[in-house]
């Protein structure tokens, strides 16, 4: 016999209140389950919404990585273009054509003489022009050897320093 049954003989309690007190054990046992149910969807919610948060974080910080690269890249850019614009040797009265190779393509321009000793010598280098495909300018050593640490791609020819040297010219007449 359960000690329910036995209050109830006894005649401590009445039916109606044995009957009430179990429906309330059953609504908190109820609440508890709905509770725990609750808190489990919640703290699931909450951690997808953290996830997703540190999503978002991390796209930020990788558009931003990317930006900051490109900024980079076209500061870099602009400094080539300056650094061309201010060394640049190519002279219009030159008449000598000079061909080079430029990836697969056998390019060529026009230099003097003494520039043509020059870019054999290693004194003078060729660089690519990123707004025209066709022009290319001549550099000094120092100019094109520091075009080459910001934009490497852009220094076309650069033979070693003391290559030829002006001895090794033969003294071939003016035609």
């Amino acid at each position: 016999m359960s000690l329910r049954d036995q209050l109830l003989k006894a005649g401590l309690v009445s039916a109606d209140k044995i009957k009430q007190a179990e429906a309330e054990a059953r609504k908190q046992a109820h609440q508890g389950k709905k509770d725990k149910n609750a808190a489990a969807a919640e703290a699931e919610r909450r951690r997808q919404q953290e996830a997703e948060l540190a999503r978002k974080r991390e796209a930020d910080r990788q558009r931003n990585l990317q930006r900051e690269q490109e900024r980079q890249r076209k500061e870099a850019r602009e400094r080539a273009r300056q650094l061309i614009a201010a060394n640049r040797a190519n002279q219009k009265d030159a008449e000598i054509r000079y061909n080079f190779q430029d990836g697969r393509y056998i390019r060529s321009l026009r230099v003097t003489a003494q520039q043509q000793k020059q870019l054999a010598a290693g004194l003078l280098g060729i660089a690519r022009n990123d707004k025209d495909p066709f022009d290319f300018p001549l550099l000094p050593r120092e100019a094109a050897l520091k075009l080459r640490e910001i934009m490497p791609e852009w220094v076309i020819l650069l033979y070693e320093e003391g290559g030829a040297q002006e001895d090794d010219w033969p003294d071939w007449p003016e035609s």
